[in-house]
């Protein structure tokens, strides 16, 4: 199993395979108070996978703050990883929307993808207070 890639971003579909994705690569969250709660931000990947992964795999994205506390609720799914008959791989884009995440807290916060209890990415979100930019 392997990342192909991963990022933050405001909105994500996916139509016969291809993503579609506005605002790619949130980095950092600049709020004018706290605690601040977040519309929405969305978690996107694609993962390739050898023949060693078919079958169901478990998957969690986390969103935490600099304590290592939950910003919003954990989502948890299941991917099915079928390959075909003489197929070298298969792969599997995953787009997950957290709703109203709500920053506590000023300081580096992480969206963590496990997949079958590996953590497989981590994408950095730094949350800073407008009147310090």
């Amino acid at each position: 199993m392997q990342v192909d890639f991963a990022f933050l971003c405001d909105a994500a579909t996916e139509s016969a395979g291809k993503l579609n994705a506005l605002g790619i690569g949130i980095d950092r969250l600049i709020v004018r108070e706290l605690p601040q709660a977040h519309r929405r931000l969305v978690v996107v990947t694609r993962v390739s996978f050898e023949p060693e992964d078919a079958g169901e795999q478990p998957f969690v994205i986390e969103l935490v703050g600099p304590d290592g506390r939950e910003v919003a609720p954990m989502v948890q799914g299941q991917l099915n990883v079928q390959l075909g008959e003489g197929a070298g791989g298969a792969r599997a884009n995953i787009i997950i929307e957290i709703a109203n995440a709500t920053f506590t807290t000023m300081g580096p916060h992480e969206a963590k993808l496990s997949i079958g209890g590996d953590e497989v990415t981590v994408l950095p979100l730094e949350v800073m207070l407008q009147s310090a930019v």
